[in-house]
């Protein structure tokens, strides 16, 4: 029988995450230099990259759309 235990710690979550010796290092160099802990420098850095992630795919979206909707006009732009 498979038992699944939830551990609750108050919204966050736990993850195990494998990092390379000089990610790691540069990790650490980096939350010393701003007086951040770790774990906070972790949570900082994917914050920073999953926000990026998210107004690129909002930009390409619309980018496509300005692209698709104005076809012609930029058709026309390209020729003058």
């Amino acid at each position: 029988m498979l038992t699944l235990r939830t551990c609750y710690h108050f919204g966050m979550t736990t993850r195990s995450v494998r990092i390379p010796d000089e990610v790691d290092s540069l990790l650490v160099d980096a939350a010393e230099a701003e007086h951040l802990s770790i774990n906070a420098a972790i949570v900082q850095a994917v914050d920073n990259w999953a926000r990026a992630q998210r107004h690129r795919a909002q930009v390409r979206a619309i980018t496509t759309q300005v692209m698709a909707e104005d076809a012609g006009l930029l058709s026309r732009l390209a020729d003058a």
